[in-house]
Formats: C-alpha cells, sequence, structure tokens
C-alpha cells in the first residue's frame, strides 16, 4: 500500500524531501480510529520536534495536486467528523526550526455507514493480544453471540453473560461483565461493520477479577452473521 501511494504521490513528496535539512526531526508513526463518521488520527511525539503537519488527499489518489495538509502546532492527535462515503490517505510529519521530517506511515480510510439490521446470530472469533493473565498471544477463542437490534441500541447475548451497546455510522461499540468460572470479565468491544452488514471487525479490552487475582488485556475480534 505504502509502495502505491508513494508512487503516486512521488512528485510531492521528492519536492518536500529536497527542501528539508539533514537534522530535522525523525517521522512519526501514525495510527489512527474511527467512530461513525469521525476519524481521529494520532501520532508518536518526535523528541525535538516542535510541531506537526497532518497531509490528506483523496483516496483512491487523484496525485500530487490533490494533496492538502494541516498544521496541528504541537498536537499529537486530530479529529474530524466527515461524512459517510469520506475516503482519505493521511500521513504526518514532524517539524523543527530545520523542516519537516520525512512521512510517517501511511494509512488511509473509508467512512461506510452500514444500513443493516445486524439482529442474528453471529459467529465470533477473538485471538488474545497482550495481557497480564498468562494468556499465550494468538490463542483463539470461538463462540455464538446473538445480536438483537432496535434502532441505534443493541444488546448481545453470550453464553457468559450480556454485553448493550450502540450503533454509529459503521461503528458498533458494547461493553458488559461476563461471568465465568468464578470470575468476572469487565469487556469493552469496538468493531466496524462491514457495509453490507454481514461482518464485523475490531478490537476488545477487557479487565478479568476474581478472588485471587486480577489482570486485563486486549483482544483482536472478527464475526461474521450465521445464515
Amino acid at each position: 500500500m505504502r509502495e502505491k501511494i508513494v508512487a503516486c504521490l512521488s512528485a510531492s513528496i521528492l519536492f518536500a524531501l529536497s527542501m528539508q535539512l539533514a537534522a530535522a526531526p525523525a517521522a512519526p508513526v501514525l495510527t489512527y480510529s474511527t467512530s461513525g463518521f469521525t476519524v481521529t488520527a494520532s501520532w508518536t511525539r518526535v523528541p525535538g520536534a516542535t510541531e506537526y503537519k497532518l497531509n490528506y488527499a483523496p483516496y483512491p489518489c487523484a496525485g500530487p495536486n490533490s494533496i492538502s495538509s494541516l498544521n496541528v502546532g504541537s498536537d499529537t492527535s486530530f479529529s474530524a467528523t466527515l461524512w459517510n462515503g469520506a475516503a482519505f490517505y493521511i500521513a504526518v510529519q514532524a517539524g523543527d526550526k530545520q523542516g519537516f521530517s520525512e512521512y510517517s506511515n501511511i494509512e488511509y480510510f473509508i467512512i461506510s455507514q452500514s444500513s443493516a439490521d445486524l439482529t442474528g446470530n453471529w459467529g465470533m472469533v477473538e485471538t488474545a493480544g497482550p495481557n497480564s493473565c498468562g494468556i499465550g498471544a494468538g490463542l483463539q477463542n470461538n463462540y455464538i453471540t446473538a445480536i438483537n437490534q432496535a434502532g441505534t441500541f443493541l444488546t448481545a447475548q453470550l453464553e457468559t453473560g450480556l454485553l448493550k451497546g450502540s450503533l454509529a455510522g459503521n461503528t458498533l461499540k458494547l461493553s458488559g461483565t461476563l461471568q465465568d468460572a468464578g470470575t468476572n470479565r469487565a469487556y469493552k468491544l469496538y468493531l466496524t461493520v462491514s457495509p453490507d452488514g454481514r461482518e464485523v471487525s475490531g478490537s476488545a479490552s477487557w479487565k478479568l477479577t476474581s478472588s485471587h487475582y486480577k489482570c486485563s488485556g486486549v483482544s483482536s475480534i472478527t464475526g461474521l452473521r450465521q445464515y
């Protein structure tokens, strides 16, 4: 993906790099998240940098002349509320009095609102990520959850408890406490719904508590509607 956008925007990038001095800051690392129609870009703080520039261009690429930029000062995040179907490349540069860095990693996003009713049974796959519970990273758990939707309000019934939440645009948020084998799991899910309403993907954060220990972790989640 980076090769495609760099090739597409090469004229602009080469010009920008020609204006930099050798002592310009290192490039930051960019991440982003979406919630409904709102996208938030965040990046790492670079030692010595005094300002940051957020660069954006339409996706698919429309050439170097389509690139715009926004100086966000010393902030390391920026949020904007867009529209259904909005699609952009984004990249960040760090700057100081010597000039601006190279581009960060280049990401792209598409704001897509799902109009589908998510009511039904869903086959979910949860893959363990970093955690303090001793659960091996990459360990997978497969389960079925029954989702009921009324407007933008949703519930998800699991074997170990009920989660409640809402749908905003294509972003599904669910939270609740699950109980299993003497443990309580405070659970938060953030899922993106595919435009056709047949798939979800995202992440979960959780905290386990029992009479003997406390620990926490994160997981990645994928789901497919069952017919």
